[in-house]
């Protein structure tokens, strides 16, 4: 069963590649129709930003659950293609929010005579070029939330005492309740148990059902009870049935 951090991680970058495979379609059919100039210089970006994309999350998703150990699997590692990544999309989606407004026209017979097409009109131009800049921003949006989230829980294990935590697999590494027994380099032990009872003579709240001691116990003679002798210092807990229950109970002999 997926963790709560692997959906998340899968969800994000599922999005993340589909919306930068509409980029690069959108991206594609203008760069086919239109003539390079000052105001196309979007387009081999968000080619190349998409491509390195479809290349690198791809290999993140499938590399994090391959059980053979990859550097790429390691969380310094996923950090900083991710956060490459985010920057490259932010950077898109600044350059076309930014973007000075243009018209298109077409040369319908090669004389240098430009015109409006009603087949590709600027209409169309700003639509496509609206959608490419959306997508840019969304997929910049969710690889920094992923990169924060990543890094924050990282930082948070750091913290805690385990320093290693860069070294280990993203999809593997228990980020919201680290494994009992896993001991940390440099901190003290991370683990899911609660610290024992060390004080002595502590007793339970008593019941209807009778009482419970909790503490550490005497050691007793085994020569008195006839039973395996209790070690002095351990910690017991003991089970004193009510005087009720105590005097049904039938004699031993």
């Amino acid at each position: 069963m997926l963790s709560v951090f692997n959906i998340i991680r899968i969800s994000i970058f599922s999005a993340v590649c589909a919306w930068s495979l509409i980029v690069l379609g959108v991206a594609a059919h203008l760069n086919t129709i239109l003539i390079a100039n000052e105001y196309t210089r979007f387009i081999p970006l968000a080619i190349f930003i998409a491509v390195l994309t479809l290349l690198i999350i791809p290999a993140l998703m499938i590399f994090g659950f391959v059980r053979r150990p990859f550097m790429i699997q390691q969380v310094r590692f996923e950090l900083a293609f991710v956060g490459l990544l985010g920057l490259l999309w932010f950077i898109l989606g600044i350059y076309t929010a930014t973007s000075p407004d243009t018209e298109v026209e077409c040369d319908f017979d090669g004389d240098g005579t430009f015109e409006e097409s009603d087949e590709f009109s600027t209409d169309t131009f700003y639509a496509q070029f609206h959608a490419l800049e959306a997508f840019s921003i969304f997929n910049a949006i969710l690889l920094i939330i992923y990169f924060l989230l990543l890094l924050l829980l990282s930082l948070r294990q750091h913290r805690a005492g385990y320093t290693e935590v860069w070294r280990e697999p993203a999809t593997t590494y228990p980020w919201f309740g680290v494994a009992s027994g896993m001991a940390p380099k440099g901190g003290a032990p991370l683990t899911d148990l609660p610290a024992p009872v060390m004080a002595k003579g502590k007793f339970g709240k008593a019941t209807k059902d009778g009482q419970v001691l909790s503490g550490s116990l005497p050691s007793l003679d085994s020569s008195e009870t006839g039973e395996q002798p209790m070690k002095a210092g351990g910690h017991y807990i003991i089970y004193i049935p009510p005087p009720a229950a105590a005097a049904q109970a039938p004699a031993r002999r």
